[in-house]
């Protein structure tokens, strides 16, 4: 019987230890897998953090884009100055003691660019006609041939000022009928024919290739008839108009006058349209 007591004794001693081991690798399994969870829910939460980061780095991406394009096209916009001005404005902006021709009155009404340069105290203004709104002083017209030119010159003195001007008038030719009491005088020469006449302290001669038949009178007449209402610049002390009946290049007709030390010339190829540039400039 005691043997038999000893016996049991042993065999419930082995199973608690059993158990025991048994419970023990159960509690470090759970908290294993306990510690695992743990850990990665901490990883899905980073993960996740990681790309919300990425996306909104995806999103201010786009924005950022936008802003270089955009300082970009302020850039490429500034490369001519100021594109809130006209290039007349601009021009006046640059010679504000200077007066100049109506753009309107240069060719037709057609759309006009503008150059200007200063040298030696001779200011030149070249007009080109154009497709669309070119800023002042555009490089693009600088292989365009200009349809008029404005200058504006000083000299030393008046009496040089004068010579400048070169008035030619020569009343000893064949007398013509102008219109509104004026007397036009004609003569020829050189395969040409002309007719001048005075207006004030003005000097006005018009030219006809007789080689083409060109007849100087309707031209004449035309200029007499225009500047019966249309009024010019008042040269101090001399003024002259040279006009062509053919439409030729810029130096075709030119209007010069002087007021005291200056010289101003107008240049255009059609010769009312120089009359019309000369007389924007006397309002």
């Amino acid at each position: 019987m005691k043997k038999y007591l000893l016996l049991f004794s042993a065999l419930f001693v082995l199973t608690a230890c059993n158990t025991g081991n048994n419970d023990s690798k159960d509690s470090t399994t759970k908290s294993t897998a306990a510690a695992t969870e743990k850990t990665g829910s901490k990883t899905s939460v980073s993960a996740s953090d990681k790309s919300s980061t990425k996306s909104n780095s995806d999103k201010q991406s786009p924005n950022t884009s936008d802003s270089k394009t955009q300082a970009s096209s302020t850039k490429t916009d500034s490369t001519h100055g100021n594109h809130a001005m006209s290039a007349m404005d601009e021009l006046k902006a640059n010679y504000p003691n200077d007066k100049f021709p109506d753009p309107a009155t240069i060719s037709g009404g057609k759309q006009i660019g503008i150059t200007a340069s200063e040298e030696q105290g001779v200011l030149k203004v070249n007009y080109y006609v154009v497709n669309e709104d070119t800023p002042y002083n555009d490089p693009v017209l600088t292989n365009q041939t200009p349809v008029a030119q404005f200058q504006r010159q000083v000299f030393d003195s008046k009496e040089t000022a004068q010579n400048k001007v070169g008035q030619t008038y020569d009343p000893n030719g064949q007398q013509v009928d102008l219109g509104h009491s004026i007397t036009g005088y004609r003569s020829a020469g050189a395969g040409s024919s002309f007719i001048m006449w005075k207006e004030g302290n003005w000097s006005l001669a018009v030219q006809a290739n007789n080689l083409e038949q060109e007849d100087p009178i309707p031209l004449a007449k035309q200029a007499v008839e225009y500047l019966e209402t249309a009024f010019l610049p008042a040269p101090r002390d001399a003024g002259q108009i040279s006009l062509r009946v053919a439409t030729g290049d810029l130096q075709s007709n030119s209007v010069v006058w002087q007021e005291n030390k200056t010289v101003y010339t107008i240049m255009n190829g059609d010769s009312m349209s120089s009359l019309k540039m000369a007389v924007s400039m006397a309002k």
